[in-house]
């Protein structure tokens, strides 16, 4: 009888440890478990494109983002596509690769093109109003008549680009590059060009619209740039960095 107890208890002793160590197991996994999946929500998305919505782009030549529907073209390599005419209102293209592409009379207005790249992209009569251009690359891009009013173009790359007759009305160019940038009867009113980079470019004879729709030049770099015949009136110029090379220590608008 004592020999049968005594095997019992060794037995229920047994399961006793066995099932310490299952639980132990189970808080291990558990805790491994809970560290995945916080990994998981914690990591940024990569960004990728939406498979339907490009080859909506590709067959039917639009992709819109409306109310509920985001069209997303993140990432996308479209190099030297031809999307004349498409309708890409609103769409996601950050970080597009867009280099080359025929976007001529393109409707863009209100898009996320925020660092893209449109290196030599042809952007003749495209619609650009309200979308968000920063950080862009526009290398050697033609802007022709392009409609970018009330667009972000804050820290974008334009050096080279070709701007002749563009509308830039109270767009965002903050610390942008224009190195070498033609701008032709550019429309600036309004526009924010504080701390950007206009070193040789071309504003020959630009017009800055009048004092009523002041244009802020303020410590802009324009060392070098062809002002031949050009008319500053009503362009803030504190602090900028004028053709000869001297700093422009008036502050206010220029009435002259």
């Amino acid at each position: 009888m004592f020999a049968m107890l005594s095997l019992y208890i060794k037995n229920l002793l047994r399961k006793l440890v066995l099932m310490k160590r299952v639980l132990k197991f189970q808080k291990i996994f558990a805790a491994l478990l809970a560290i995945v999946l916080f990994t998981i929500y914690l990591t940024p998305p990569v960004m990728a494109s939406n498979a339907e919505d490009l080859s909506q782009l590709l067959k039917d030549n639009w992709c819109v983002s409306f109310l509920w529907k985001q069209c997303d073209l993140s990432a996308v390599d479209l190099r030297g596509a031809n999307l004349q005419e498409a309708n890409l209102s609103g769409a996601n293209l950050s970080g597009a690769n867009l280099s080359g592409v025929n976007l001529k009379n393109a409707d863009l207005s209100g898009a996320d093109l925020s660092g893209a790249n449109l290196a030599n992209a042809d952007i003749l009569g495209t619609d650009l109003s309200r979308s968000n251009l920063t950080e862009a690359n526009f290398n050697g891009t033609k802007l022709w008549d392009a409609n970018l009013t009330l667009a972000n173009l804050s820290r974008a790359n334009l050096q080279d680009a070709n701007l002749l007759d563009s509308r830039l009305w109270g767009s965002n160019l903050t610390a942008a590059n224009l190195t070498d940038a033609t701008l032709h009867g550019a429309d600036l009113q309004y526009a924010n060009l504080a701390d950007s980079n206009l070193t040789g470019a071309d504003l020959h004879s630009f017009f800055f619209r009048g004092s009523k729709q002041i244009t802020n030049l303020s410590n802009a770099n324009l060392e070098g740039a062809i002002l031949t015949g050009a008319n500053l009136r009503g362009a803030v110029l504190a602090g900028a960095i004028m053709p000869d090379g001297s700093i422009n220590e008036e502050s206010g608008f220029n009435l002259k």
